[in-house]
């Protein structure tokens, strides 16, 4: 192959200009010819950011699309959670939090009604945010319309979260491939985690009902990404404020948050204390370590204290949860932790977050176990050659590797205690659900993208085919999942039939988005020969 032949995949090599002029002064011709060949280079990386730049939105574009098709098919009020919820907010609106044993405020003739206000454990900073948008409405006798203007807050609100998760995945690798160092096929982890998030079945689930899980997912999200950032990067005054007050939030939101803010926290501090391999000296990371390590429980206690005393005084304990009266109305019945624990059912269930419900049992292995496999292949992998940089003669310290290493630590502690708390939860008579997994959705979103980067290793267009599988088999489930219910919702409201038009025409254009993402990622990349605009 000559200087000029690239094969389709690098842009055409310049000789260096000694090579050129073969000794000679160079000319105006020659000089103008390197200015053109690096302008053409710039303009190849530009193109390809450009058309990468196109992934984050169109995710975060199918991820509302997918939300808006939950919120177009339920009727409102369909469920006695979201009654629950709603009821929540719209006291608030009044200047009261919901009790217990009062039920709730509103009693809608349609819909379900719970028979007590089973939501009111929950701190209250989610309703404390839609208040304003539910309470002039239900005051006005606008009932209906509160619960959509709700529902579409948190459809809004999961563009936020695919957006927020793409954000984190660069703050804890940046680069081409996470975990890893390499460069494999040039696909920046970052779209990757946002198409996994966004294709997650019960993102959008939640997504398009007023529950409180998605603005919990969200905190916890970005409290991911700003705990990553102080791994690699250091623990500044500024990191510190923003770790502290995002925790605060996130147990403003739900208590079961405290597992993310455990161990992001906890892994931030840990990265603080070793010693830096720059020569430049940090006197003030022992004062910002401290400050993080005291105004996060101290945040939090201001914050939401108040709430949980509240909680015991009524309930006798801070979760504020009624076992008794779980078991004595909805049949719930406790079971030994181990004989939870070794239940295929509990566990189908739980990690059923990537279904939307009524695929065949096939696709449902097909969302579980292929993700899962490649995630422990991809993490075995990375943390392998981590450890084996840090021990090869690295020196102590917090550098590259060790970070790596502490972001998947942590990440994987938030998934294993969520998970433990959840079959604690269950063996005290609780049920288990897929959506209490949306509280570490980032780290489990990027362990999983991670597996699908493994599929690189067979070839440049295997992950983004790969990317479009795993997005396309919810979008399927999703469409079963709209055949099969609206027939069952047409006659509980009369807009049924537009709405249920609404969902196929949203679950289209979410199809038209992702397949345009996966045609920008299997295009061919041109990247730019160094040379090129280095031998000027």
């Amino acid at each position: 192959m000559g200087p000029h032949d690239t094969g389709g995949t690098l842009a055409p090599t310049r000789l260096p200009p000694a090579a050129r002029s073969s000794g000679r002064t160079r000319s105006f011709a020659d000089a103008l010819e390197d200015v053109e060949s690096t302008v053409a280079a710039v303009a190849v990386v530009l193109e390809g950011h450009v058309r990468r730049q196109v992934i984050v939105p169109l995710a975060v574009l199918v991820g509302v699309l997918a939300a808006l098709v939950q919120a177009l098919v339920v009727p409102p009020l369909h469920t006695g959670d979201e009654t629950a919820h709603l009821d929540y907010a719209y006291q608030v609106w009044t200047g009261h939090l919901p009790v217990f044993e009062a039920g709730t405020v509103l009693t809608p003739d349609v819909g379900s009604v719970p028979p007590v206000q089973w939501v009111a454990q929950h701190p209250p900073l989610y309703y404390v945010l839609l208040a304003p948008v539910v309470g002039p409405m239900v005051d006005g006798g606008h009932l209906i319309g509160a619960v959509y203007a709700a529902r579409l807050v948190n459809v809004l609100a999961v563009g936020l979260l695919v957006a927020v998760a793409a954000w984190a995945t660069r703050r804890a690798f940046p680069g081409r491939s996470p975990l890893s160092g390499a460069v494999t096929g040039g696909i920046p982890p970052a779209l990757v985690t946002a198409l996994v998030v966004t294709a997650t079945a019960w993102v959008a689930r939640v997504g398009g009902s007023a529950y409180n899980d998605v603005l919990a997912a969200l905190l916890t999200t970005w409290l991911f990404g700003l705990a990553a950032s102080a791994i690699r990067s250091g623990l500044t005054w500024p990191r510190t404020v923003l770790l502290v007050v995002v925790s605060a939030l996130c147990l403003g939101t739900r208590l079961h948050t405290m597992v993310m803010v455990g161990t992001m926290v906890g892994a931030v501090l840990i990265a603080a204390l070793l010693p830096d391999r720059s020569a430049v000296a940090h006197p003030r990371r022992a004062a910002r370590a401290w400050a993080l390590a005291l105004g996060v429980p101290l945040a939090v206690a201001a914050a939401t204290g108040w709430f949980w005393l509240r909680n015991f005084r009524l309930t006798g304990s801070v979760t504020g949860g009624h076992p008794d009266w779980a078991a004595d109305n909805l049949d719930r019945v406790a079971r030994p932790v181990g004989e939870v624990v070794l239940d295929p059912a509990v566990w189908a269930r739980l990690l059923a977050v990537f279904g939307h419900g009524p695929a065949p049992d096939a696709v449902v292995v097909l969302l579980l176990a292929v993700p899962a496999l490649l995630a422990v292949i991809g993490t075995a992998r990375a943390v392998i050659a981590a450890v084996r940089a840090v021990s090869g003669g690295a020196g102590p310290g917090i550098g590259p590797d060790t970070s790596r290493i502490l972001i998947v630590a942590a990440g994987g502690l938030a998934v294993a205690a969520t998970l433990a708390m959840q079959m604690m939860y269950t063996a005290g008579g609780g049920s288990p659900h897929p959506r209490y997994l949306l509280l570490v959705i980032a780290p489990l979103a990027l362990v999983v993208a991670r597996g699908l980067v493994e599929l690189e290793r067979f070839g440049p267009r295997a992950l983004p085919w790969g990317i479009a599988a795993w997005c396309a088999v919810p979008l399927v489930d999703q469409a079963l999942w709209i055949a099969v219910s609206a027939p069952r919702y047409a006659g509980t409201w009369p807009g049924a039939p537009l709405s249920v038009t609404g969902a196929w025409v949203a679950w289209g254009a979410a199809c038209v988005c992702v397949a345009v993402a996966v045609t920008r990622l299997a295009a061919p990349r041109v990247v730019a020969d160094p040379s090129a605009s280095l031998a000027a």
